[in-house]
């Protein structure tokens, strides 16, 4: 009968499939895992973050940490194959007899480099979700600055005149909307005859602010139509160039 209690149970070899879970952080265990073939990945939980430690491959062993350190906490990791995998599962008692006859000073630093290495993962895990974290603030703050600034109607006069052509000429048109990237013009379909209103032309638009900030940006047609009021034309137009201070002034302009 003594025998058979000593009786080391038969490794078994287990099949698992790409994503399947082989140890759930958390859960309780003593097995220890030998990757016969396949790759595996080690991660943890950081918050609300997970945090890859290791990919493994045959050869490898994984849940080795709970024997080698005796403990009876959960398991500090989680285990997913990251492709189909075999892999052999000991009972710890399979390996016990080998790690009790270790010298005493070998067990001690095999122990003291198992305790920084569990340091370290766990240290490596809270850094990664911190800048998880982090970047999920800045990305946060980038939405949300740009929601500052959104497409605004506007009617309100302009005047514009083809890039290249005269200073002195001052060609009427109203403004319909307006964004930080381009902007709605409605003009006088009987400008075109004089000049080329197609799409890609270029024009200077000059136009005043409520708060009586002058705003000066150059802008190119994208599309053009007839607008609904007869003899009119509606031109979406996109900026091109726009100094930092016109950029200032029209954001300003455009926060609600």
């Amino acid at each position: 009968m003594a025998k058979d209690k000593e009786k080391v149970p038969p490794p078994i070899c287990l099949q698992y499939k790409s994503g399947d879970l082989i140890i759930k952080e958390g859960d309780y265990g003593i097995s220890i895992y030998k990757i016969i073939d396949g790759k595996v990945r080690i991660s943890t939980q950081s918050g609300n973050t997970e945090v890859n430690l290791a990919t493994l491959g045959p050869g490898e062993f994984i849940g080795e940490m709970t024997f080698l350190t005796g403990s009876t906490e959960p398991r500090s990791a989680s285990a997913r194959a990251l492709e189909d995998c075999e892999l052999e599962v000991w009972h710890p008692t399979r390996l016990s007899k080998e790690y009790e006859e270790m010298p005493p000073i070998l067990k001690y630093i095999a122990n003291q480099a198992l305790k920084r290495l569990m340091r370290m993962n766990k240290a490596i895990g809270e850094l990664i979700a911190k800048r998880a974290e982090i970047k999920g603030l800045a990305q946060k703050d980038l939405q949300a600055s740009q929601r500052l600034f959104y497409r605004k109607e506007w009617d309100h006069e302009c005047v514009y005149r083809p890039v290249g052509g005269s200073a002195k000429l001052r060609l009427l048109g109203r403004i319909k909307d307006i964004s930080m990237s381009g902007i709605g013009l409605e003009v006088n379909a009987t400008n075109r005859l004089n000049f080329s209103h197609q799409p890609g032309d270029e024009f200077f638009i000059s136009t005043v602010l409520p708060n009586r900030k002058e705003l000066d940006v150059t802008a190119k047609i994208v599309s053009i139509k007839s607008a609904r009021a007869p003899g009119r034309l509606s031109m979406g137009m996109s900026f091109t160039d726009m100094t930092d201070e016109a950029r200032k002034r029209l954001g300003f302009f455009l926060m609600p």
